[in-house]
């Protein structure tokens, strides 16, 4: 199943890409030009996973717009090496509307009995816990680390522990497809 294909290699790049941040941290440099491509590619990634659900050219039109603009933010308005934060947010929004829509669906259609077994019902809440755990944490993070300093570690803790749970979640409908 590609879909799954595409939620391990999500988990790969996840693992990647937080390992790279820390071996760039723990050098005192910026860490935000991964982070910010994560990002980008993790959207994407998501987006195709949702997508297969969904056949609408609408759908495939605002992920094409909101992708050109994330790299145009990343590049030329909050650049690289700054928090994207309102490609993060946008990109929150578009991802918690396509899980809820999934879920919608899901539940007035029940395909199945046990919606549990379903992968893509633990990729849609992986999805919702953490995007919708942090779409003010995005939001408001350089607002934060420029005006109270203090609250960027704990902002970021929130973020990782946020983090752990969606890849807990993505790893269980890997879990519930090889089942």
């Amino acid at each position: 199943h590609r879909s799954l294909k595409l939620i391990m290699l999500l988990l790969i790049l996840a693992g990647l890409s937080d390992g790279i941040s820390l071996l760039i941290v723990n050098h005192g440099l910026n860490s935000w030009p991964v982070v910010n491509i994560f990002f980008i590619a993790q959207f994407v990634i998501l987006f195709i996973v949702f997508s297969s659900e969904y056949k609408s050219r609408f759908t495939k039109i605002v992920f094409f717009v909101f992708f050109i603009y994330s790299i145009i933010n990343y590049l030329f308005l909050q650049t690289p090496n700054s928090f994207n934060s309102n490609s993060s947010y946008a990109g929150a929004l578009l991802m918690l509307i396509l899980a809820f829509f999934y879920l919608y669906k899901l539940f007035h259609e029940l395909p199945v009995e046990r919606v549990q077994d379903l992968p893509m019902l633990w990729i849609a809440f992986a999805v919702l816990i953490y995007f919708g755990g942090t779409l003010f944490l995005f939001l408001f993070n350089n607002y934060l680390i420029a005006n109270e300093p203090g609250t960027h570690r704990a902002i970021w803790v929130l973020h990782n522990m946020l983090n752990v749970v969606k890849n807990v979640f993505l790893s269980i409908a890997l879990w519930k497809h090889y089942r």
